[in-house]
This record gives structure tokens, sequence and C-alpha cells, in this order.
């Protein structure tokens, strides 16, 4: 007979953050912050858990570089759980902050800064950049 495990009941987020580097030399590294969320008894529990993790997540062109940040989770009362949050001080306007922490996640066009767009493609008939924000008609990812 099944006995189901009695589960610890706190929970904890970690965000990691590690380095994409790629064999092709025509896209750009990038950076990811990664969260995961885990149950475990104490925080020091937690740590050893997520920090695995993120040692098995860690393959191939793909590097943890040892900065992270674990908290505990509030219980929340609904359909909806926060798993993590980033707090920055920042005394800019909203515009100036999306623009320096939400958009900069890869620029408009490669043309702008100098870089070589690298296609795949996004949908049938449908290029996207690797690199940047740009899409194009066509199956550009077949010259690449």
């Amino acid at each position: 007979m099944y006995q189901a495990r009695s589960l610890p009941d706190v929970k904890f987020s970690g965000t990691g953050l590690f380095k994409h580097e790629y064999v092709d030399s025509k896209r750009i590294s990038k950076f990811e912050e990664r969260i995961v969320m885990v149950e475990a008894d104490c925080e020091t529990r937690a740590e050893e858990l997520i920090l695995s993790e993120f040692g098995a997540y860690a393959i191939e062109g793909i590097s943890f570089i040892g900065v992270y940040d674990i908290r505990e989770m509030y219980p929340g009362e609904g359909p909806v759980i926060e798993v993590a949050s980033t707090l920055r001080i920042f005394e800019g306007t909203e515009e100036e902050y999306v623009h320096r922490y939400w958009n900069d996640l890869r620029p408009e066009s490669c043309d702008k800064v100098g870089w070589v767009h690298v296609w795949f493609c996004r949908e049938p008939g449908l290029s996207a950049c690797y690199n940047c924000q740009e899409e194009r008609v066509g199956e550009l990812w077949r010259d690449s």
C-alpha cells in the first residue's frame, strides 16, 4: 500500500546566476537569473538542495558563477504563489527603469550594436535572432 510522505511545510526560493557561452562565436554570451523552489525543514537544507540543483543544471556551455540568493517564501492564500522577487534601489523614472533592467535582456537589433545576427526558425516563414529582438520574414537561418 502506498503511503504519502509528509513534506516539510517551509518553502524556499533560490535565485542563481548562470552564464551561457556558445561554441558558435557569433552568438553572444548570456547571463541567466534562474529561480527554483524547494521545500525543506530549514534554510541550511534548502541551500544544500538548491546548490545541488544549480550544479546539475550547469552542463556544457552553462556555468553557475557562484552568485545566489535564498529566501523563505511566505505562505499565500489562493492560487498564486510568489516564487521570488527582486528589490532594487533606483532613482530614475519608471521608463528609465524599464529601459535599464527590463528591456536590456537583448538589444533591438544586432545592427545597432555591431553584432552579427544568428538566425533561427521562430515559426515557418519567420526568422528570429538569438542575439537581439529582431525578427524578419523568410528562412534566414538556412543561410547561416
